[in-house]
């Protein structure tokens, strides 16, 4: 609160007059302590008034202790400058006076940031919207396996929980850093390429082209060791008996050595190889469910077939009686020929 004999006191009675020639007056002094959002003296308006005898404006607001700076007179108009502080006090004066008053510009220390002080609550809106953007700008939400990604996926994930990639949340791996890993951890990839756009993780992944044994040119037949499903034929000699896609089981006849020509039957040699997306179960018991009590499952599985290089799994809920069991089907390739 503003003590006028204390100043008086402390300045002289000349104290009001100074701060009044500076642009300040004793009710001014009254809202100081915190109540002016901008100090005097940090940002001007220079405004323009049209009209006969404008001067008298600036008269009137000289009387009523508002300070007035840079006045130059023209034909039919008067320019001049006022304290932002003094600018409600100014319109409110002027209101109703036969004046057309507009404003040509804002200048002193704080004049670029005037449209921020104005606008306090949309630029808080846009810092926050822009900082949320590059926050989650980092983030995503899908992966998605091109290539050969989808029979290698097990593998792939595996380096993921390694390296700690999961889906909805932040990215800030070495994209090509983690393709190499991801590479290394199997001799199953010929190539790995992991790029991250917008919020989707794009993971390329390809077999590499095995070498095998000299094919046994003596079978006169070629039959399926495994459960599974046929994913691929390479049929060198012989009649194909089953067709990509189809289900086989153990002892089926994949390719036959045989072939008929002009309605007769001739016995060759069957030479091939066929591809198996072969299938392995396993059942695991357990007293409670859950994400972890089904990644053991999923591991004692795997354990159980004794092969690392897993397609795919499958995970399925089973009660028999009060028991609860989790049914783990694990996918694998296999090449008979």
């Amino acid at each position: 609160m503003f003590n006028k004999g204390q100043y008086t006191r402390r300045f002289g009675r000349g104290y009001k007059n100074y701060q009044v020639r500076r642009g300040r007056s004793c009710a001014d002094w009254k809202n100081y302590g915190g109540k002016l959002f901008l100090k005097r003296g940090r940002l001007f308006l220079t405004c323009e008034v049209k009209g006969i005898d404008g001067f008298s404006l600036v008269d009137r607001l000289q009387s009523l202790k508002i300070a007035v700076y840079r006045i130059k007179t023209e034909e039919n108009k008067t320019i001049f400058s006022i304290d932002y502080c003094d600018r409600k006090k100014f319109f409110a004066i002027s209101k109703n006076m036969c004046y057309n008053i507009s404003i040509l510009k804002y200048y002193g220390q704080v004049s670029p940031f005037k449209k921020i002080v104005e606008n306090v609550g949309f630029t808080l809106c846009f810092a926050c919207f822009l900082a949320l953007s590059i926050l989650f700008d980092g983030y995503f939400s899908k992966t998605v396996y091109l290539g050969d990604g989808e029979y290698l996926k097990p593998q792939i994930q595996k380096v993921f929980l390694e390296e700690g990639v999961k889906e909805g949340s932040f990215f800030n791996f070495d994209e090509k850093e983690l393709a190499k890993k991801i590479a290394s951890s199997s001799d199953r990839f010929s190539f790995v390429s992991v790029k991250k756009s917008g919020r989707i993780l794009y993971v390329e992944a390809y077999l590499k082209t095995e070498s095998y044994l000299p094919i046994d040119t003596k079978k006169e037949s070629i039959k399926s060791t495994v459960t599974g499903t046929v994913k691929s034929i390479n049929l060198l000699s012989g009649t194909p008996k089953v067709k990509v896609g189809d289900r086989v089981e153990v002892g089926d006849v994949l390719i036959d050595g045989s072939y008929e020509k002009d309605e007769k039957i001739y016995q060759l040699y069957a030479l091939g190889e066929v591809e198996i997306v072969a299938e392995f179960k396993c059942d695991y018991k357990t007293f409670s469910k859950g994400e972890k009590y089904k990644s053991r499952a999923v591991a004692v599985a795997i354990e159980n077939l004794g092969k690392d290089e897993i397609i795919g799994s499958e995970v399925k809920e089973k009660t028999v009686g009060i028991e609860f069991y989790y049914e783990v089907t694990l996918y694998y390739g296999v090449t008979v020929s």
